[in-house]
């Protein structure tokens, strides 16, 4: 007799910071049956002078929100976008300005590795990335975090 090997997803979040608003949206994400991946409703929205254990804690507690989930996405706006709606930004376009995304992932099935990767900006062809490990303290994940973001403030990519 075979069994079917229960399939592990890679753990995946958005992370969006603002300096504008002092604000982190800390977005959980959920995946379909196409594959697709996207925002789950709940995003934790927490204030900029958060301590970097405290923010190492949240990241860690939505990576394990991560799941399968099926959604159609054809009837979705742009305007319907989770962490926007959470956002303090008027538009999607002021959003894209006035926050700084980081992608946080599993590096495999395992989620033993995390990648946190920055976007300095909407349309960078580069990225700032750094790893670490899923159970390392959570005062360093919070401030790998914040060490990315900073990289995507001054970087001029």
């Amino acid at each position: 007799m075979f069994f079917k090997r229960k399939k592990k997803l890679v753990k995946r979040i958005s992370v969006y910071i603002s300096d504008k608003y002092q604000q982190i949206i800390i977005a959980p994400r959920h995946i379909n049956k196409a594959g697709i991946i996207y925002e789950q409703e709940s995003c934790e929205v927490i204030d900029k002078g958060i301590s970097d254990s405290a923010l190492g804690e949240a990241v860690i507690n939505s990576l394990n929100k991560f799941s399968f989930k099926e959604q159609n996405l054809r009837e979705s706006k742009l305007t319907d976008w989770p962490a926007f709606k959470h956002s303090k930004s008027k538009s999607v376009r002021a959003f894209d300005q006035e926050y700084i995304n980081i992608s946080i992932n599993g590096c495999n099935e395992y989620n033993m590795i995390i990648d946190i990767e920055g976007i300095p900006h909407k349309d960078s062809e580069l990225t700032i990335k750094s790893s670490i490990s899923f159970y390392a303290d959570k005062d360093e994940i919070g401030k790998r975090i914040m060490k990315v973001y900073e990289a995507c403030l001054t970087g001029k990519i």
